[in-house]
């Protein structure tokens, strides 16, 4: 039977077909929780047929099925592959089961369902507690072979243990590999994780398999009159709201809860992560690890103009509406100065724009200002942050840029010359400034000073959220306070949010802001306040609903024993940290912090061992030798103080805290010239460098 002669049967037959042309029919064959099947998607075929075969060749059709043997049984024919420590094995049983054996624990798992199909694809084994995991093992498609996704990550520790190794939060039966709570959201329709943190339990539902329909389109609460399952109302969305409704997946984000539903705003369900963190962007803005595309977005002037995804994606095919090989997606705009909310495109000659020759990779547009890099090690995907090269401040502080990651055999001396003759007059000392002060702050160097400077030049709410936030760490001053109370005025959640962390206590009436985002970030720097307060019950339980949400994490463990502590239930907060450890007994932040509640307890020697602990764990961390010398010096043992302060400086000479309470510990002992010295040294290196000439 045709596609066209199957759209013209009834509903009710739709919704029982086998199969459809050209697409994974487990798709759409259910799930194996005992979860009915709804199959809207066939249903919505029947009107929409164009926009029904678009969608189910595409990416977001094939995001979460079944097993199938056509597709799966060559990844699964005794194939083996050493990875994090382990042999994994890949062999299919009689019964046409796909198993994969793990030597390290000697287990052998059945394949529950599959992730993705191209360049890789996932495959997913049922857990202990009712979860799903997916090994870091990943088939691909391309080369026809099994590859470790974090091959690059496993590194050996002083004691040579894996960091991937069993235990671990980022082993592959972690909570890091937790298909629940870490992918699911972003590859099913309708995801609810449904996690008992009593019974440590998920009981997690989904409607379809795959992003379909009616992930993108709010479902009605009944059909209407011709059988329609969108909302009358929502038939029509903006461009924003399609795009925010993007971003709930192709954003690193922190989630509140899993009910947003097309329509929504993106941060009255999530966090977006911004480059506040050494590791996760560069602090120009450019993806560093795995990122995706709204930070990118929103960091851009681009972004900041009013570009959403649809501006260049396909909805339903999700795929470019025009070639980027010729720049004709690009110059759709760029060509005649479109303007874009009230913003007009710049005008580009692509003949005169790039150093590059004419119809070489680098005349592309995307491969200067969106260069790939790979997620999960084989998988290139494009920056979104539409940064352009700068080799002399690559040279500088050790930014990427497009030319030396195409040139790879030339170096930034080379690419600032090229550059330097092609743009002799193009310049651009904000972006510098503000990338040079980001660079320092995430260094631990901030300069208080630059980034106020970068803040009060800054247009892109982004960057002024980012910024804000890297003042947060600051010591506070008035310039800080006051630049932060002027943010709290924005229009722009984002900036909000950041400044009532910079404000503290003093941002507690945007406890009633508009946007959870900014009521999050108020509200949870004071919960102890708010729960001595019968008037804030609202505000304390939506925070506490956003930490039940959470719990499955060792950060929302962490975060129930602080409303624990917060009602006085001091032995409930200590099973909550001890729950944490045993969901990441790696983890050197949550030592840290159980070490602080038992020293507020008055169990300082208990403190000291949960101290121990940690440097066994995290031997190299600055942080956890800074804390330890900090506990000693509260049992005044002075000589493993100072022995625990000169490990910080071994690790970070920069560490200035350490620096500073050594001096004081030194100068309580008597030893004044070398107090002398160590605060001398501290002010000469917290003076950052003089930068370059713009």
């Amino acid at each position: 039977m045709t596609l066209v002669k199957k759209l013209l049967l009834p509903a009710a037959m739709l919704l029982i077909c086998s199969c459809d042309e050209g697409v994974d029919s487990s798709a759409h064959a259910g799930n194996r929780n005992q979860q009915e099947d709804s199959l809207s998607s066939r249903q919505c075929a029947a009107c929409h047929a164009k926009e029904y075969e678009e969608w189910a060749g595409s990416d977001h059709a094939w995001a979460y099925r079944n097993t199938r043997q056509e597709l799966d049984s060559e990844p699964f024919h005794g194939q083996q592959l050493n990875a994090h420590g382990s042999v994994l094995t890949f062999t299919t049983s009689r019964e046409g089961n796909l198993l994969l054996s793990d030597s390290q624990s000697g287990r052998t798992f059945t394949v529950h369902s599959v992730l993705g199909r191209r360049p890789l694809v996932q495959y997913l084994v049922q857990g202990d507690d009712g979860s799903l995991h997916t090994p870091s093992a990943a088939w691909d498609t391309e080369k026809r072979e099994w590859f470790d996704m974090f091959e690059a990550d496993t590194r050996l520790s002083s004691e040579g243990a894996a960091t991937r190794s069993p235990g671990d939060w980022g082993h592959w039966l972690g909570r890091g590999m937790n298909w629940n709570s870490q992918c699911a959201w972003c590859h099913t329709t309708h995801f609810r994780k449904n996690y008992d943190a009593t019974a440590n339990h998920y009981a997690s539902t989904w409607r379809e398999p795959g992003v379909s329909c009616l992930q993108c389109h709010k479902a009605a609460e009944t059909p209407s009159a011709d059988g329609c399952l969108v909302a009358p109302a929502h038939r029509k969305l903006s461009a924003q709201q399609v795009h925010d409704n993007c971003a709930t997946c192709h954003a690193r984000r922190e989630e509140f809860d899993d009910r947003f539903v097309v329509g929504d705003r993106f941060d009255d369900h999530f966090r977006l992560e911004l480059p506040t963190i050494k590791g996760i962007f560069w602090p120009n803005g450019m993806q560093r690890d795995e990122s995706y595309c709204e930070t990118g977005i929103r960091l851009s002037r681009m972004g900041a103009a009013g570009v959403t995804c649809l501006d260049c994606h396909n909805p339903h095919t999700a795929t470019l509406k025009l070639p980027q090989e010729d720049n004709s997606l690009c110059m759709r705009c760029h060509a005649s100065g479109t303007v874009v909310g009230s913003t007009p495109s710049p005008v580009i000659n692509p003949a005169t724009h790039t150093p590059c020759p004419q119809n070489s990779k680098g005349a592309r547009c995307v491969e200067c200002h969106m260069p790939e890099s790979p997620y999960m090690a084989r998988d290139l995907r494009r920056d979104h942050s539409f940064n352009s090269p700068d080799p002399t401040l690559s040279a500088e502080i050790g930014t990427p840029n497009a030319c030396i990651m195409c040139h790879t055999d030339k170096d930034n001396a080379w690419a600032a010359e090229v550059i330097q003759r092609a743009y002799p007059e193009q310049r651009n000392a904000r972006y510098r400034n503000r990338t040079r002060a980001i660079h320092h702050a995430l260094e631990g160097n901030g300069d208080t000073e630059a980034l106020l400077a970068a803040l009060k030049e800054e247009s892109v709410p982004g960057w002024k959220a980012t910024i804000l936030e890297l003042l947060a760490w600051q010591e506070p001053s008035e310039a800080i306070l006051q630049a932060a109370r002027d943010a709290a005025k924005d229009e722009n959640a984002m900036v909000r949010a950041a400044a009532a962390r910079v404000l503290g206590e003093e941002a507690e009436s945007m406890i009633h802001d508009s946007v959870l985002l900014v009521r999050r970030a108020a509200a949870w720097p004071i919960i102890e306040k708010l729960i001595q307060n019968p008037e804030a019950a609202d505000i304390v339980r939506e925070q506490e609903s956003i930490v039940a949400h959470q719990s499955d994490q060792p950060t929302g463990a962490m975060q129930q024993a602080r409303l624990a502590e917060a009602r006085q239930q001091h032995e409930e907060a200590e099973r909550q940290y001890q729950r944490a450890l045993q969901l990441d007994p790696a983890s050197a932040v949550v030592y840290m912090d159980y070490a602080v509640f038992l020293a507020r307890r008055g169990r300082n020697m208990d403190a000291l061992q949960q101290m121990i602990n940690c440097t066994k764990v995290a031997p190299d961390n600055p942080e956890v030798f800074y804390r330890l010398g900090l506990i000693f010096a509260e049992l005044e043992r002075f000589d493993y103080a100072l022995s625990a302060f000169n490990r910080t400086l071994e690790l970070d000479a920069a560490f200035h805290r350490a620096r500073y309470n050594k001096a004081i510990l030194l100068q309580h002992l008597g030893r004044h010239d070398e107090a002398s010295r160590e605060i001398q040294l501290m002010r000469a290196l917290q003076s950052p460098p003089t930068p370059s000439a713009p």
